[in-house]
């Protein structure tokens, strides 16, 4: 870790924080066990983060960036196969269900929550430049693409929390026919 830059040192800290809370899970988290499994001394932990809610809650921040990124990534793998995006959805979420699941939990935690949602109110831009791209890809309006947006949102978070795939698909599928009457059957990407 020495040879990385500073920015490059914290957001290892952070990575292996988010890591270490996958493992162990938020409620049987420990500064202690997170040093000792990460190979850090807690001075050095305090001289990147103001306490431990710090930690935590940049750990949280940071594993849902990396998962909606990697969502945002497959969706627009996918633009030009709806039908396919729609019907593949599912086994895209399935690789992140745990961390969507932990990202869930700090952010409605009592401890975390409203300072958790506080550091992530930036990806309100994410998802309006999202949406930006939606409009420039289907020529939808903007309260459309926001309404795909929040629709995939909310259902990954159902399907992550209750795991039912059969009534996450149906209202994929809804999703689904509601989107092709904005945008069509097939969609061409103007370069």
């Amino acid at each position: 870790m020495d040879r990385l830059s500073m920015s490059d040192k914290k957001q290892a800290i952070v990575k292996a924080t988010w890591d270490y809370l996958l493992k162990v899970g938020l409620a049987n988290a420990s500064i202690g066990d997170l040093c000792k499994e990460a190979k850090l001394a807690q001075s050095s932990l305090y001289y990147w983060f103001e306490n431990k809610d710090d930690i935590w809650i940049s750990a949280g921040k940071y594993g849902i960036s990396r998962v909606v990124g990697e969502l945002l990534d497959f969706t627009f793998a996918h633009i030009n196969d709806i039908r396919k995006y729609f019907d593949t959805l599912l086994s895209e979420v399935e690789k992140y269900k745990y961390e969507i699941r932990l990202a869930i939990q700090i952010t409605t935690s009592p401890v975390y929550g409203e300072r958790m949602r506080e550091k992530s109110k930036d990806f309100r831009l994410l998802y309006e430049n999202y949406a930006k791209q939606l409009i420039s890809v289907f020529g939808c309006t903007h309260l459309q693409a926001e309404t795909f947006i929040y629709s995939i949102i909310a259902y990954v978070i159902d399907y992550a929390l209750w795991d039912d795939p059969d009534k996450t698909q149906m209202l994929l599928d809804k999703l689904y026919v509601r989107t092709i009457k904005v945008v069509g059957e097939e969609v061409t990407i103007q370069n």
